[in-house]
C-alpha cells in the first residue's frame, strides 16, 4: 500500500461524515471515553503504591480483575443476545466504568481497589455488546475504514496525556489522580447515556433477542462444551492460544509494573508516566504509516521473530539501566515501539486465522475465557517477584518471550501456509 493509497484509506473527516447509525454514534462518542482512560492509565500502579498497597497487593488486584473478566467473558455472547446489545452495553459499562472510577477517586485502601477490580472486570461484557453496535449495521464497504478510524481515534487520544503530566507534576500524584477519575466517571457516563438516547438496537440484536425470548442464559449457551473440545482437538487453535494468553500475561505485567520500576527503582519522576506512551504511540503510527506496507511479502514468521529478538533486547536493556537515566529510558520506550510494530500486528492476524471460520464468534469468546483463566495467577505471581526485586517482573515477561520465539521458530510450516493463505486472500 502506498503511503497515498494509505491517507485516502486514514481519511478520517470523509469517513466520519459517510458512516451512518450505530457505527457513528459509536465513534463520535469514542473520545469520551478514550481520553479519560489514557489520561489516569499509566499512573494507576503508582497510584495504588502511593495509597500504601504493596507490589503483592497490586499483583492480586490484576487477579482479582483477570478473574472477574473470565465469569464475565464466559456469559457475554448469551447476556448480549439475552438483553440486546444496546441495553447490555448500557448497563454493563455503567456497571464496569462509571462505578469503578468512582472507587478509584475515593479510595482509602486495598479493599477498595479490589472492589473496583471485580466490577471493571463486567468490562468483557461490553467488549462483546459494544463490538456489536459498532460493526453489525456498518455500510457495506466501510468495515475496514471505521476500525481504520477508531484506532487513529485511541492514537489521537493519547496525545492528551501532557495534561494529566501537568496535573501529576503540579499537585502531586494522589490529588491529581482523584480527579482524573472524577472527570472519568463525568465523561464516560456521559458517552453511555448518549451512545443509548441516539443509538439503536441493531437488526441481528432484534433477531437474537427475539430467538432467545424465553431461553434462559444456561440454554443460550448450550453448545460450549463441544466448542471446548473442538478447541483442544486442533493444534491450529491451541498455537493461537498459546500466542494469545502469552502475549496477554506479558501486556498485564507491563501495565501493572512499568510505572513500578520506573519511578520506584530508577528514580523517574512520576509525572513522566503521561510523557513515554506519547514517544511510544507516534513510533508506533509512523512505523504503521510508512514502513508496515514494505513487510507484507515476508508474512508472518521472519518479521515476528525479529520482533520478540528486539522485545527480549529492549527488556534486558530496561532492567539493566541505571538509576535518574533518562535517556535510557528513552531508548528502551523506542525498542519496544518498534518490536510492539512488529509483533502485534501479525500476532493479532495469526490468531484470527488460525480459528475455525465457521463457529469464529463462540470459539473467540470461550478463547478469552480460556486465556484470562490461565493469565489470573500471573498477576500475584508478578506482584510477589515485584515486592523482592522490581526488576524480577520483566525477567518472567523474558522468560515468557522465549517461550513464545520458540513456538514461532518451531511453527514454521504451519505459519508459512497461513501466511500464503492471507496473500491468497488479500
Amino acid at each position: 500500500m502506498s503511503l497515498r493509497e494509505t491517507r485516502k484509506e486514514m481519511d478520517l473527516v470523509k469517513t466520519m461524515r459517510e458512516v451512518k447509525g450505530n457505527p457513528k454514534i459509536c465513534l463520535v462518542t469514542e473520545p469520551l471515553w478514550t481520553v479519560p482512560f489514557n489520561l489516569y492509565m499509566p499512573f494507576v500502579s503508582v497510584y495504588m503504591a502511593a495509597l500504601l498497597l504493596t507490589d503483592s497487593q497490586i499483583g492480586l488486584v490484576a487477579s482479582t480483575f483477570l478473574f472477574f473478566s473470565a465469569i464475565a467473558a464466559l456469559f457475554s455472547g448469551a447476556i448480549t443476545d439475552k438483553l440486546g446489545r444496546k441495553k447490555t452495553t448500557f448497563l454493563f459499562d455503567t456497571l464496569a466504568w462509571s462505578i469503578p472510577c468512582l472507587l478509584w477517586a475515593f479510595s482509602q485502601n486495598f479493599w477498595w481497589f479490589m472492589a473496583a477490580a471485580a466490577f471493571n472486570g463486567m468490562m468483557q461484557i461490553t467488549t462483546v455488546s459494544w463490538t456489536c453496535l459498532l460493526v453489525e449495521d456498518v455500510q457495506k464497504g466501510y468495515m475496514a475504514k471505521v476500525y481504520s478510524l477508531l484506532h487513529m481515534i485511541g492514537q489521537l487520544s493519547i496525545l492528551f496525556m501532557p495534561i494529566a503530566f501537568l496535573l501529576v507534576n503540579q499537585l502531586s500524584l494522589v490529588p491529581a489522580m482523584r480527579i482524573l477519575f472524577i472527570f472519568s466517571f463525568i465523561s464516560m457516563t456521559l458517552k453511555f447515556i448518549i451512545l443509548y438516547k441516539y443509538g439503536d438496537e441493531t437488526e441481528v440484536g432484534r433477531t437474537r433477542m427475539t430467538e432467545t425470548k424465553g431461553m434462559s442464559i444456561w440454554q443460550i449457551m448450550g453448545g460450549y462444551g463441544e466448542i471446548f473440545r473442538r478447541i483442544f482437538a486442533s493444534r491450529d487453535m491451541i498455537l493461537s492460544l498459546a500466542i494469545t494468553t502469552i502475549f496477554g500475561i506479558i501486556g498485564m505485567v507491563i501495565t501493572n509494573f512499568f510505572g513500578l520500576y520506573v519511578t520506584g527503582t530508577l528514580l523517574i519522576p512520576e509525572y513522566f508516566l503521561a510523557v513515554f506512551p506519547v514517544i511510544r504511540a507516534i513510533v508506533i503510527a509512523a512505523f504503521l504509516i510508512f514502513i508496515q506496507p514494505k513487510l507484507q511479502r515476508f508474512g508472518f514468521r521472519s518479521p515476528m521473530l525479529i520482533g520478540l529478538c528486539i522485545h527480549i533486547a529492549g527488556t534486558v536493556f530496561l532492567i539493566a539501566s541505571p538509576a535518574e537515566a533518562m535517556i535510557t529510558l528513552i531508548i528502551y520506550i523506542l525498542i519496544d515501539a518498534l518490536a510492539f510494530s512488529l509483533v502485534a500486528p501479525r500476532s493479532d492476524s495469526l490468531t484470527q486465522l488460525l480459528i475455525e471460520p465457521s463457529e469464529r464468534a463462540r470459539i473467540r469468546g470461550l478463547m478469552m475465557v480460556i486465556v484470562l483463566g490461565l493469565s489470573i495467577p500471573f498477576g500475584y505471581l508478578a506482584g510477589l517477584l515485584s515486592d523482592m526485586d522490581r526488576r524480577l517482573p520483566f525477567a518472567l515477561c523474558i522468560a515468557l518471550l522465549i517461550v513464545i520465539l520458540i513456538v514461532i521458530a518451531a511453527s514454521k510450516q504451519r505459519l508459512a501456509a497461513m501466511s500464503k493463505a492471507e496473500k491468497m486472500g488479500s
